[in-house]
């Protein structure tokens, strides 16, 4: 039996945490699926909120706003952190043993969606899409995958940025595999172990976008969204 939880949860059935800097939904969370090692959902800050100095495997990707991301590695003068700024289509990890900041610099909410690994594992979310028609194969992630590249001691999460999106999920023994459709801002979670695919159900029209994130559970090689265990990393990709 591979999960007892959820495995799609949506925007509003998330778990909510209000602070001075802005709003956490929880989408994928030990609440929702019974998965204590990884907290997946939404961020808002608030124009000039804060959040921060915080520790802990994390990663981001930003879907509106500006910000600046703040990091202070090891013999990193306190006044002088790394500085990097966050707008639409950049996406980070940085490590769990790496204090660092987020502000909202601009004058509109900065939103994207985040991950938060609890085991001091590598974790990502990065921009995933289908054309129409289109979509992977049914396949799973774990520790006797670790031979292909992104399919090995992996547990995923998706989040529906724009539609049409539809998932392929099996039941918690990995008998039947059953399709369903996928509300924006909803998030999928796939289990170690669980059969699943994503797909563009639509025979027409643009390409959807998902957000694609996890955590690496830890066996085999560490090739999911972070390479080597870095201090932190930083992409940008345009939708």
């Amino acid at each position: 039996m591979h999960y007892k939880g959820k495995l799609i949860v949506k925007n509003d059935e998330g778990i909510r945490e209000h602070n001075d800097w802005g709003t956490l939904n929880k989408l994928l969370c030990k609440e929702t699926t019974g998965d204590e090692n990884f907290t997946f959902g939404d961020i808002t800050y608030k124009p000039g909120g804060v959040r921060g100095p915080d520790r802990g495997d994390e990663a981001f990707h930003c879907l509106r706003g500006e910000g600046i991301f703040r990091a202070w590695p090891q013999f990193v003068p306190e006044d002088e952190p790394i500085t990097i700024r966050i707008r639409p289509g950049t996406e980070y990890y940085v490590r769990h043993d790496i204090p660092r900041s987020i502000e909202n610099t601009g004058s509109e909410p900065l939103f994207g969606a985040i991950t938060l690994c609890h085991l001091e594992r590598p974790c990502h979310a990065h921009y995933f899409s289908h054309e129409p028609g289109m979509g992977n194969e049914v396949h799973r992630h774990g520790p006797d995958k670790q031979g292909e590249l992104l399919r090995q001691d992996f547990v995923e999460a998706m989040y529906l940025v724009e539609g049409p999106g539809a998932v392929s999920l099996a039941d918690p023994f990995n008998q039947t595999i059953t399709d369903h459709v996928i509300e924006v801002g909803s998030a999928v979670y796939h289990p170690l172990n669980s059969l699943h695919r994503q797909f563009n159900p639509s025979r027409a029209g643009k390409a959807n976008f998902w957000i694609h994130a996890g955590y690496y559970h830890g066996a085999g090689r560490v090739t999911a969204g972070a390479f080597d265990l870095p201090e932190f990393t930083f992409w940008h990709r345009e939708k």
